[in-house]
């Protein structure tokens, strides 16, 4: 789970946590951040589709007579 610390703090895994930074940990250790207020968990952004990034599912062409 990805969190955002906010406020300094350590962990026996990461060590030391700055305030502002993010960081991956595991499912307990975050919970157990989040529940003590030292950190919040990222949530990811969803991306925006662009028109680049459509896939052209098929292509019909005229056919010679």
């Amino acid at each position: 789970m990805k969190v955002k610390i906010l406020e300094k703090c350590y962990t026996g895994t990461q060590g030391n946590m700055h305030k502002g930074e993010e960081y991956e940990l595991d499912q307990k250790t975050a919970e157990k951040l989040i529940a003590r207020a030292f950190a919040e968990e990222v949530k990811e952004k969803k991306k925006k589709k662009s028109f680049i990034d459509r896939a052209i599912k098929g292509l019909e062409t005229p056919e010679d007579e």
